[in-house]
């Protein structure tokens, strides 16, 4: 008996129970622990980085795996690691520290409840809004008590010693963790409010949390007395190692989230920087305050339309002018005509393979078989199209909305990759030797834009404060064009510069009422109407003169809201094939020699009108443009008040037709110009676009579906009276390669379907622009119907039916009427050749 208790009396290598026994530290493990903790806090900064809003099950889900990642990985398993720094007595085994499983297991759940509570409340509020800077010092007096908290809850559960805490200590290190932790969490949130929350920023934040935990942990640890309690009954070692077993553990799962954080980081920039040289469609929304969803990553949410527009020749660029935009551009201001078809857009692009059928190189004789067949035969204007719808559904479904509210396509397409193109460009920077030359007529500098960059179209809206906040719960955020312009820039490898640019635009263009004219009543105007040929003949043939603010608008000043009496308009008839310069000499000249009265009021009205016309096309040319008495209507006014307009017309040279006043005025299509004119609100040429879309479109996909044995020209007898009208459409110029002639190859089409003459897209350019034949019968469409009688004295006996003969009706379907453009062209034209 006396040798089992002499350890109680002796004490344990002359220590007795009740003796308070020395310590000391190890460096190594204390900076072992710092860094144990440094990963922890990372893996939590991360994860509230890419933390998304709402309050929806998944937020709630990365809401707790942020409490565990610091409570569990940054505090639980720095204290027990950071413990074992701690040496009792000379290192003796028997006088180490032992854990009781009840408080360890305490100790962990109590700092993840604790951390939960504090990031929840302050993940309700965002930066700037009220109570958010209450809210994240609570959320940091919160994260320090959680330190503290389980530090001293995991000492408690010290079996072999009875400690003692100084007060001082024990607040000094409490003060020391939520002064850290408020800081971290301040800076934190301060840099993501301001985008500028970049990685080496979010590492410091995790310095400081770690700084947090390993300042309250020693300051704690250097004021603890320990006194020697009873030795627990297992002393083999694994009850004192289980802990750092299980602390180590974690930290290298902790290690493991951030090398896979690294991973997917390096991923993503490899994905956008592919996807900048691809065709994209992106959402551009702001709120009421003017600021721009993007998503957790500070980029633009966008769908990848295609690899790269289908160019058929050198001359086949995609841009305002062609077709192709144009139908998109329109198509965005009734969604609702193509909405219904998308689904089996989606089922024929998914049956013919088109995302692996995407050749992108012009015409060659190298290639020519293989353009030949193309997708077996089907048209890529009709495929491009189709992919763009798609990727709108997709976007819109990527945003929780309808593809309805998506918004409208914006006047303009952006090249990205052009900073990986220069860079690039300068690095193949050489003279060719003569071998090269032949063998690569365009190397380095002389490569052409369409090869390695992409094009980036923009959909454009305005939301309320209500869908703002739904965004938000989907997980985007709003931030100031400013903030996250760089992070864009970078994204789409474009310069910063460009970036900001285009958002102010296109901030301005979601702020334009886009309506060509909109006045509460009777309006007159003087506009000007000049039109030039086109310096790149890739942007079709014209282009017209409009304001730089509003590129749908000609240049023009307000006349009278009150309809021209007979009297008046006999002045502007005199004025009728005037030049500006002469109608300015005329005005002034009567206006000076009438005496006061209505006449004289009304000259110098309109003296004062040309005269503001004039400043407002501060052109030389503009003095000789010739005006035209003849009044236009203009059509898009929702109250459906007549709205007039006299223009000055003229077709100036091109080589004086270049702007001085740059910043006031520009080019655009005259095309794309005609284009805008039929997609105001109430445009009855919305409903013949939709009408020609379910033409073409359903005739496809009602194609597709069929088997290649049922699909032939008696399927519908519609199709046959179709296909049977013979017409061929003309391949454009190929570049023969090298520097050989261009041949016209006429290819005719065996189907009507796979591209006819109801495309939708046909009509949106000059007709004159586009090589081909046209329909010989034009828009006749020929049905037969049966006419069945059934006799009421009849009903309970046999049906009968009677033939009633073969009724054919033949008519024109609605075609879209000329627009006030039109009618400018004609008479521009009309007073040139005059002159």
């Amino acid at each position: 008996m006396a040798a089992t208790t002499a350890p109680s009396t002796v004490g344990i290598h002359g220590y007795s129970k009740g003796m308070e026994v020395p310590f000391h530290f190890q460096s190594g493990v204390i900076i072992a622990s710092y860094f144990v903790s440094l990963v922890g806090s990372i893996t939590t900064v991360e994860l509230l980085h890419r933390k998304r809003e709402g309050t929806g099950w998944t937020a709630w889900l990365q809401q707790l795996a942020i409490a565990v990642s610091f409570g569990l990985a940054a505090i639980w398993c720095m204290h027990f690691v950071g413990n074992r720094a701690i040496v009792l007595g000379n290192g003796e085994k028997e006088l180490q520290l032992y854990y009781n499983s009840g408080f360890t297991a305490l100790s962990v759940f109590l700092p993840i409840i604790f951390l939960f509570l504090g990031f929840t409340t302050v993940e309700f509020r965002h930066p700037g809004q009220p109570l958010f800077w209450p809210s994240l010092l609570f959320a940091g007096i919160i994260a320090g008590l959680a330190i503290t908290g389980m530090h001293y809850v995991g000492n408690f559960g010290i079996n072999n010693y009875s400690l003692e805490n100084p007060p001082q200590f024990v607040v000094g290190a409490g003060l020391i963790a939520i002064s850290a932790c408020c800081v971290a969490l301040a800076l934190f949130f301060y840099f993501k409010g301001r985008w500028i929350n970049s990685f080496p920023r979010r590492v410091a934040c995790a310095c400081l949390l770690a700084g947090a935990v390993s300042g309250m942990h020693w300051t704690a640890s250097v004021g603890t007395r320990y006194k020697l309690g009873d030795m627990p009954p297992d002393q083999s070692g694994m009850s004192r190692d289980t802990n750092l077993i299980v602390a180590i553990v974690l930290s290298l799962l902790a290690c493991g989230v951030c090398f896979a954080f690294g991973i997917l980081t390096q991923r993503r920039k490899k994905q956008l920087a592919d996807r900048a040289q691809h065709v994209m469609l992106a959402s551009v929304t702001f709120d009421p305050d003017g600021k721009l969803l993007v998503t957790q990553e500070g980029i633009l949410p966008a769908q990848e339309v295609t690899k790269q527009y289908n160019q058929r020749s050198f001359n086949d660029e995609f841009n305002t002018a062609h077709p192709v935009f144009q139908w998109l551009f329109r198509v965005t201001f009734n969604w609702t005509g193509v909405a219904d078809l998308i689904p089996g857009m989606r089922s024929h692009l998914r049956s013919i393979g088109a995302t692996s059928k995407d050749a992108t190189r012009p015409m060659s004789p190298n290639t020519e078989s293989a353009y030949a067949d193309d997708s077996n035969g089907e048209d890529y204007s009709i495929i491009f199209r189709e992919h763009f719808c798609v990727a709108a559904s997709e976007l819109a479904g990527h945003l929780e909305t309808t593809i309805q509210e998506l918004g409208v396509l914006y006047n303009g397409i952006m090249m990205t990759g052009s900073l990986a193109l220069e860079f690039q460009v300068k690095k193949n920077l050489r003279l060719p030797s003569r071998g090269a030359f032949h063998q690569d007529v365009e190397p380095g500098f002389l490569l052409p834009t369409m090869f390695g960059s992409g094009q980036l179209l923009f959909l454009v809206r305005t939301v309320d404060k209500a869908a703002a906040l739904k965004l938000m719960t989907a997980g985007y955020r709003f931030a100031q064009p400013i903030h996250v312009g760089d992070m864009i820039a970078r994204s789409m490898q474009v310069p910063h510069h460009e970036m900001l640019s285009t958002i102010s635009s296109l901030q301005a263009y979601s702020k334009q009422n886009l309506l060509p004219l909109e006045e509460p009543g009777y309006c007159t105007y003087l506009a000007c109407y000049a039109m030039r040929a086109a310096v790149n003949k890739a942007n079709s043939s014209w282009e017209v003169l409009v304001t730089q603010d509003n590129p749908f608008q000609l240049p023009q000043v307000e006349f009278t809201q009150n309809p021209l009496k007979p009297w008046q308009q006999k002045i502007l008839h005199r004025l009728d094939g005037l030049s500006a310069n002469q109608c300015l000499s005329w005005l002034n000249n009567k206006a000076s020699e009438c005496s006061p009265s209505d006449d004289k009021e009304f000259l110098e009205l309109l003296l004062d009108q040309v005269t503001a016309l004039t400043i407002g096309v501060p052109e030389p040319f503009f003095g000789q443009a010739i005006f035209s008495s003849k009044a236009v209507r203009l059509h898009g006014n929702n109250n459906g008040t007549p709205i007039c307009m006299y223009a000055f017309c003229i077709i100036p040279d091109v080589h004086a037709s270049s702007l001085k006043s740059k910043n006031k005025l520009t080019y655009v299509p005259l095309s794309f110009f005609q284009c805008f004119q039929r997609i105001y609100k109430g445009s009855p040429d919305h409903a013949i676009l939709t009408r020609k879309i379910h033409r073409e479109f359903s005739a496809i996909l009602h194609a597709k579906a069929l088997p290649s044995s049922e699909f032939s020209p008696t399927t519908s007898q519609r199709d046959s009276v179709a296909s049977s009208i013979p017409h061929s459409v003309t391949r454009p110029k190929r570049l023969q390669w090298p520097f050989m002639k261009s041949s016209d190859s006429t290819v005719t089409r065996r189907s009507s379907i796979l591209k006819s003459d109801f495309a939708s897209d046909k009509g949106l350019t000059d007709e004159s622009q586009a090589p081909g034949t046209a329909q010989p019968f034009g828009g006749i469409m020929v049905s037969s119907d049966t006419t069945v009688e059934v006799s009421s004295a009849k009903q309970e006996s046999t049906m009968e039916l009677q033939k009633m003969g073969l009724k054919t009706e033949a008519g024109v379907g609605a075609s879209e009427q000329p627009t006030y453009v039109d009618e400018l062209f004609q008479i521009a034209s009309q007073k040139w050749r005059q002159h």
